[in-house]
């Protein structure tokens, strides 16, 4: 089970997400690299730009990808 089903499949470094911080704070086929404090998710390297909360109460991580 993919818990990060997005139709765009190509990523470049300076591209962004939204995924539900639950998702990432379980580390759910994501690995996290302490040392360059990076996300391993779908083959790229991800930082955590940002936050949000939606209308339904949900936190979302605003990922950035590094490469």
């Amino acid at each position: 089970m993919n818990p990060f089903p997005i139709v765009k499949q190509e990523w470049s470094p300076g591209n962004t997400r939204e995924v539900q911080a639950a998702k990432i704070d379980r580390q759910i086929d994501v690995e996290y690299d302490s040392y360059r404090r990076v996300y391993i998710i779908d083959g790229h390297e991800w930082t955590i730009a940002g936050n949000i909360v939606k209308q339904d109460g949900q936190k979302y991580y605003i990922l950035e990808c590094a490469g």
